[in-house]
């Protein structure tokens, strides 16, 4: 077993389990905007690479299949 802790994707990109690849991109650019570092009024480099890692695992499709039976 690892010794950290796995984050929840979902979470991140304040999606559902249930969202569709059209929703999962909608909510990324959205939030990748507020976050980019190059945001002077509310950029977070750390967020933005949560967002960036999330959403790489949830729109393929083998990464999030294998994340959802490892997270359930």
């Amino acid at each position: 077993m690892a010794d950290f802790e796995t984050p929840d994707h979902y979470e991140i990109l304040q999606v559902s389990p249930r969202a569709d690849q059209d929703t999962l991109q909608r909510v990324f650019r959205h939030l990748a905007k507020r976050y980019h570092p190059d945001n002077p009024d509310s950029g977070d480099a750390k967020r933005f690479k949560q967002l960036v890692e999330s959403f790489q695992v949830l729109s393929d499709p083998a990464q999030r299949a294998q994340f959802d039976v490892h997270y359930a």
